[in-house]
């Protein structure tokens, strides 16, 4: 017997350290154990329902077996009295939140009275009506799963007992069979006990493993909905059953544009088609990027519909049921202008080293030009090719500047400018050099401060005020500069406009790209002006007029 007591006690305590590091698991994620007074468990509710039909039963039974035996009239009270208990009971106890050890107690005090009174009134043995406690006591043990069980189940055995004393004079072959059945009560209570203990590590284990679960599930839809890539799923009718914010932005162009059931066909009939192809035939041979257009008036002010170019990559779901499709958006735009930037940014680097060295001789070629334009001042055929020569050398000097420029996006140290006073400094500087004493008008306005790097600033003005001016009528005030401020952005606006032909349609989504020109220059003023604002915190975009071109810059403001 004691290698048996040996044997079976490392398992109840390993069961135990299980039990106390679940429940340390679920306090540490804040997910506390069910306790005995805790009535929103469902299985607590579950078994005090059935105990309370239980003891219905029983006394519904036993009063049909004392009508049928002529009993007293007593035992017919008791039965009637004690089913009409339980049935209230079976409505009542949800009252006893937080208290159902004192509901236990008062139940089991009723169930011994209830036992007594039919006992004695039918003078019946105490086996008889005893064992119908047996189920109760297995019961007390399920709940209590303590030592406090065990003090329920001694109430019920030495109430047996006592009563078996008392009727039948203190017999023992009596005492024996109350014993017995005391015996029972502890033996059920200690079996109720384990399988409490059972039950309520495995509701701790399935606590935290729910929790575990539903971390896991946040923790996908924080990532789905973080990613660059479009993710779509897609049922076998077509449906749009998911679709993160960035999938939502590409296909209708607002992340909260897709509400009820939506069809894939309805909003890209194009990638609807890829995709019904796919679904078909298990595979698609066409893997080529598809363009979405959508129409944006209000992005970049133009009123131009928008374009995206996308890679679709699909996969079934499941293969079996054929239940849907996961479909992976890639953006081609997004890789291409990254993968022009890192050309930009090595072509830059080449520049910067190449600069100086072809700038040295291109001053020696203007110095000579200009000292033999002096010397054959009088011959008019020799002065206009030494004038030509210098135009050029001028040109290819400002291309070298504006391609070494290309790799100085990250290299600023932003300081507090007061926008309006350099906007006029720029402006005077600037005038003479495009023959345009007169050509540049500033807006009055209020004091205006942003944080910049000054000769960030001061290449992004002069760009947009050159490029200004070669596309105005070239008259007095033909370029504007309007120099704002919102403290609801908290940014600073200077809108440089002219009175020019403006920018064709066809040409809209494509100045701002490096390299492209529509009137023979290096292409790259625009663009710089693009990359110089995003590496000062801001940006620029071409805005909407009645005639001519805006160009919008915006940057920070200065905190005060």
């Amino acid at each position: 017997m004691a290698n048996t007591q040996t044997r079976t006690r490392p398992s109840t305590i390993q069961r135990t350290k299980r039990q106390a590091k679940s429940i340390e698991k679920l306090r540490a994620l804040n997910v506390q154990p069910t306790e005995i007074g805790d009535l929103s468990s469902d299985t607590t509710i579950r078994v005090l329902r059935l105990l309370a039909l239980y003891r219905c039963v029983v006394a519904a039974a036993l009063a049909l077996f004392a009508l049928g035996s002529g009993f007293d009239s007593i035992v017919y009270a008791a039965t009637f009295a004690y089913a009409s208990w339980s049935l209230v009971s079976l409505f009542t106890f949800r009252r006893f939140e937080g208290r159902i050890s004192s509901l236990l107690l008062a139940q089991l005090v009723i169930d011994l009275c209830f036992v007594a009174v039919v006992i004695a009134a039918s003078g019946t043995s105490v086996t008889v009506y005893a064992a119908y406690l047996l189920p109760i006591a297995a019961a007390h043990g399920w709940f209590y799963r303590s030592r406090m069980a065990l003090a329920h189940a001694a109430l019920a055995t030495i109430a047996l007992l006592t009563l078996e004393g008392l009727l039948h004079s203190g017999s023992t072959t009596a005492l024996t069979q109350a014993g017995v059945v005391g015996a029972g009560y502890f033996l059920l209570t200690a079996v109720g006990m384990l399988l409490g203990s059972s039950a309520e590590e495995s509701e701790l284990l399935a606590e935290l493993r729910s929790e575990d679960v539903r971390r896991m599930a946040q923790v996908n839809q924080l990532v789905i909905s973080e990613l660059k890539d479009g993710v779509l799923v897609v049922g076998s009718r077509g449906q749009i059953i998911m679709a993160n914010p960035q999938a939502r932005r590409w296909l209708t162009g607002d992340e909260a544009a897709m509400s009820g059931e939506q069809f894939l066909d309805d909003i890209a009939p194009t990638l609807g088609a890829r995709w019904r192809s796919f679904f078909q035939h298990g595979s698609t041979i066409d893997t080529s990027p598809i363009r979405l257009v959508h129409n944006d008036a209000a992005e970049g002010e133009t009123g131009v519909a928008k374009t995206k170019t996308l890679t679709p990559r699909m996969t079934p779901i499941d293969l079996q049921e054929r239940d849907g499709t996961l479909i992976f958006l890639e953006d081609t735009d997004a890789a291409q202008a990254e993968a022009q930037q890192i050309k930009l940014a090595a072509l830059g680097r080449l520049s910067a080293s190449i600069a100086h060295e072809i700038r040295n001789p291109l001053s020696a070629i203007k110095q000579a030009a200009q000292l033999i334009g002096e010397e054959v001042r009088d011959i008019p055929q020799a002065a206009t090719l030494a004038a030509m020569i210098d135009k050029n050398t001028e040109r290819i000097d400002r291309i070298v500047r504006d391609v070494s420029l290309l790799g100085r996006r990250d290299r600023g140290t932003p300081v507090v400018v007061e926008l309006r006073a350099f906007v006029h400094e720029c402006t005077e500087e600037l005038a003479p050099t495009l023959a345009a004493a007169h050509g540049f008008q500033l807006a009055d306005g209020g004091h205006v401060s942003v944080r910049v790097d000054r000769g960030h600033l001061e290449e992004m003005l002069i760009n947009l005020l050159s490029n200004a001016w070669r596309h105005s009528k070239k008259l007095t005030a033909s370029v504007r500069i309007v120099v704002s401020s919102s403290t609801e952005t908290q940014r600073a606006s200077i809108a440089v406009i002219d009175d020019g032909a403006g920018v064709p349609k066809a040409m809209r989504d494509k100045i701002f790209e490096p390299f492209f020109s529509g009137s023979g220059s290096t292409g790259l003023g625009l663009y710089l002006v693009s990359e110089l604002a995003q590496a000062n915190g801001g940006s620029v975009r071409l805005g909407q007029t009645v005639v001519g071109a805006r160009f919008v810059l915006e940057l920070p403001l200065a905190l005060s």
